[in-house]
């Protein structure tokens, strides 16, 4: 029993423990950014956070790309808002402030923040970025490539906000039903905006010789797919130009998944480069069960491409052997598949959708069947219902409807 208790002491102290007071969520907020923060005051009339993130995405503002804190003032004031007034002695009105991580204002004003009131705040200041520290770094350890490669995803972002204000690419938008064409970087703006990325990127891939293995690779993958690497030439360029050398690479270390998701964010980029053809370069390993080909790294990829080209049968022959060891492992007590959704979206609803649209509706059913034995989902007939009704099946639409799921 007092080993139990020690072991939920932690949880007991956590459920005993007040609530933040806003100070200290401000200080802990402030000490995880160790660089810096840029903290806004609003009052009545004086709206300033749109006016500084305005400020910051200027040069060279936003090579510091320091989060930026808001905090309403006036008649409808934030619980935080008093206590800055009285902490750093600012009276009724708007006001601005450079904040370190140890809540000490290095620059402030009340004004309207403007780039260059800023960029002298931060130059009194003496405080620098993540990158500007990272190319200190480089320039006495220049073969690191664990902070080259994260120098390029700071890069990154502050490219993508750049890019974001040039094309008027802000605030999200809803997914248009037919695709929309990419719209280039004028060669002089793009050049301006991305030459310092795609120069970084260009020594990164060739110094790696294919992609930066772990973490780093699967980072630098992440945030190229995130990032508007898509509306510069001169990025298109560099991953056009290690095309070749990536796809070496996962030729002979087919399960590489860094690479993989590299791979993938620079075909996203690019237009979409031709999955198929790769993959019928790299033979599976003698042995390999069914299903368990193509590699993990590029499986979704697999996936969205068969589909893209409606060929439902490459789909069924990936995704029926991988059901059955999930069905198998389930049902002797070796897997918990669970009570979510993750089953759904990675194995039973493509599958599902493959049968359906061959026809095969007793092996849809059966499948199903089997799912709401031993998965145990109360979500499971809601999910299989939307696809049949989006798949134009009211009949499978109202049998697959109500299902009853095993537990429920």
């Amino acid at each position: 029993m007092r080993g139990l208790t020690m072991l939920l002491l932690p949880a007991l102290l956590l459920a005993q423990r007040p609530p933040a007071s806003p100070a200290g969520a401000f200080d802990r907020e402030l000490k995880r950014n160790r660089f810096g923060t840029w903290l806004v005051l609003e009052d009545e009339g004086a709206a300033w956070g749109a006016a500084m993130r305005s400020a910051l995405d200027e040069e060279p503002m936003i090579l510091l790309n320091l989060p930026l804190k808001v905090v309403a003032g006036g008649k409808k004031a934030d619980a935080l808002a008093p206590v800055l007034r009285e902490r750093f002695g600012w009276p009724k009105g708007a006001h601005w402030a450079l904040v370190d991580a140890k809540g000490r204002v290095k620059a402030e004003g009340a004004g309207i923040p403007m780039p260059g009131a800023l960029g002298r705040a931060v130059e009194q200041a003496g405080i620098s970025s993540r990158a500007q520290e990272l190319e200190a770094f480089l320039r006495h350890n220049p073969d690191r490539q664990d902070a080259r490669a994260a120098l390029v995803q700071d890069y990154l972002a502050v490219a993508t906000r750049r890019t974001k204000k040039a094309l008027n690419l802000s605030g999200s938008k809803p997914a248009p039903s037919e695709p929309v064409p990419v719209k280039p970087l004028d060669p002089e703006v793009d050049l301006k905006i991305w030459a310092a990325v795609a120069q970084q990127l260009d020594t990164v891939l060739r110094e790696v010789g294919g992609a930066p293995d772990g973490s780093h690779g699967f980072l630098l993958g992440h945030q190229i797919r995130r990032s508007a690497a898509e509306h510069s030439p001169s990025m298109i360029a560099v991953l056009e130009r290690h095309k070749a050398t990536l796809e070496e690479t996962l030729r002979r270390s087919p399960e590489n998944f860094a690479t993989w998701q590299l791979w993938i964010a620079a075909s996203q980029k690019c237009g979409g480069w031709p999955l198929q053809p790769l993959l019928a370069t790299i033979p599976a390993l003698p042995g390999t069960p069914p299903g368990s080909w193509p590699p993990q790294g590029i499986f979704e990829a697999y996936l969205k491409d068969a589909k893209s080209r409606s060929d439902w049968t490459t789909i069924r022959e990936v995704l029926e052997p991988r059901w059955n060891d999930l069905r198998d492992a389930a049902l002797d007590g070796q897997m918990h598949l669970g009570n979510n959704a993750i089953s759904w979206d990675w194995n039973l609803g493509p599958l599902l959708e493959a049968q359906v649209s061959q026809g095969d509706i007793g092996a849809a059913d059966q499948v199903l069947n089997e799912a709401a034995e031993v998965m145990g989902w109360p979500g499971l007939p809601g999910k299989a219902r939307d696809l049949a009704t989006r798949l134009n099946r009211p009949d499978l639409a109202t049998r697959w409807g109500a299902l009853a799921v095993k537990g429920r």
